[in-house]
């Protein structure tokens, strides 16, 4: 894939995030101002944010496949809006379904139009994952790791030609995690519970920590 074709995707899906926010926004905007009341009922502003139905959950959806999609975007203030707006368990099944098709997305384009030249060159993440015994399970913990950009993740698959059946696999077990988090959180976070929210977060951070201790060990066993 060619510098120019690179920066040309990248500014279709930016663009495409200023539409579905600006549109989400607007749906939003009352539900918004109500938020920040700090006079409003709490029961009258549950009701008020989550009676939006399926156009805005297909818009949320769409916004987190896209910004997923895009190099150095994190999606996981969306992750907790969706918690917010549309509870633990819907909220779940929409986070995961966005961060699937935004990375499929990816895997798709960069089998028709090539890996950039940066790309070819191997870094450190790619050279682990190439010596672990099971480059899948490999490539899902990249997944489960908010901290590695999925662009990464989905460079290194492409680059070890993985078949593309274990890569949604992959994929699908990599997300669910922050997945849960992030919904879990976006609702506690509506409820008032904010012992369940930092733990939330809390728990995003040991993943992080568990999952690079892991890595590393997988690496130095079959070195």
């Amino acid at each position: 894939m060619n510098i120019r074709l690179k920066v040309l995707f990248i500014l279709l899906g930016l663009t495409l995030v200023v539409i579905l926010g600006y549109v989400l926004y607007k749906d939003y905007y009352a539900d918004f101002m109500l938020f920040l009341d700090p006079k409003a009922d709490r029961t009258h502003l549950m009701e008020s944010i989550r009676n939006h139905r399926v156009k805005d959950a297909l818009l949320l959806v769409a916004l987190t496949a896209v910004m997923c999609a895009i190099p150095g975007v994190p999606n996981s203030i969306i992750g907790i809006f969706i918690g917010v707006c549309f509870g633990p368990w819907i909220g779940v099944l929409m986070n995961v379904t966005g961060n699937i098709t935004g990375n499929l997305i990816v895997i798709l384009l960069l089998r028709k139009f090539g890996l950039s030249k940066k790309a070819k060159d191997p870094g450190q993440f790619i050279r682990n994952i190439s010596h672990m015994k099971k480059p899948t399970a490999g490539i899902t913990v990249g997944y489960m790791i908010p901290v590695i950009p999925s662009v990464i993740v989905n460079y290194t698959a492409i680059k070890l030609k993985l078949p593309l059946k274990s890569l949604l696999l992959a994929v699908t077990i990599g997300v669910l995690p922050t997945s849960f988090l992030y919904a879990f959180g976006g609702d506690a976070l509506l409820k008032g519970n904010t012992k369940i929210a930092i733990l939330s977060i809390v728990c995003v951070v040991i993943l992080v920590f568990v999952l690079r201790i892991f890595q590393k060990r997988q690496v130095r066993s079959n070195a």
